[in-house]
């Protein structure tokens, strides 16, 4: 009779085969983390850019006519979008039903989505240095979010911040948007010399990807 052989793994070969599943984990999971913030993003950039088109609709309304200019992103936004220096109020978007008041001037991320835990209104990381465009230091811009100058003559910065990391004890994921051309600090990563940045253009002052 006859005796058929079997074949199958040694525990050797298994052992080898579970440490290289292990260690091709340990390099794409970091990776895919990574990318996965990056694409969440993306929604700071597409939402300042609609904050900075519908601001420069107004440019011939005086600056007291002007509060928040139709600006209300989606629901589900990861990030919370400031319009002043300090919050007057901001519309919060803790339920099902967002809270509105007619002082609004922020908006506050949107934790009824994605858990309370979430900071609401995030601390704004805000650059060191900056050099504006010569009409707006006219108008006295600084580098904090609001609106500066006087009657028809004015210019704006506006901010966002938000995690996207799923650290919430890190510093925010800030960006900013201007009305001016401008030489921008960026804070983190540290960069030596200040950024060269467009009017309309967001500005990364922060990287919540790439700092912790």
């Amino acid at each position: 009779m006859t005796r058929r052989s079997q074949n199958g793994f040694t525990l050797i070969e298994l052992m080898i085969v579970v440490a290289i599943i292990g260690i091709l984990a340990a390099i794409a999971i970091p990776s895919f983390l990574r990318f996965q913030a990056r694409a969440r993003q993306s929604e700071v950039n597409a939402n300042l850019k609609s904050l900075f088109t519908g601001m420069r609709t107004l440019a011939k309304r005086p600056q007291s006519h002007i509060r928040v200019p139709g600006f209300a992103p989606e629901r589900g936004n990861r990030y919370s979008y400031y319009m002043a220096a300090t919050c007057t109020t901001a519309e919060i978007r803790d339920a099902v039903d967002t809270e509105q008041h007619n002082t609004d001037d922020c908006i506050q991320t949107d934790r009824f989505k994605f858990g309370m835990e979430m900071q609401g209104l995030p601390e704004r990381v805000i650059p060191s240095s900056f050099e504006w465009s010569t009409r707006a230091t006219a108008h006295g811009m600084g580098a904090q979010a609001g609106l500066y100058g006087t009657g028809l003559e004015w210019d704006f910065i506006a901010y966002a911040a938000g995690d996207v990391d799923s650290t919430f004890a890190d510093s925010s994921d800030s960006w900013l948007i201007s009305s001016s051309d401008g030489k921008l600090q960026q804070m983190c990563p540290a960069v030596a010399e200040p950024l060269t940045n467009a009017a309309g253009e967001p500005f990364n002052v922060s990287n919540d990807v790439d700092c912790d």
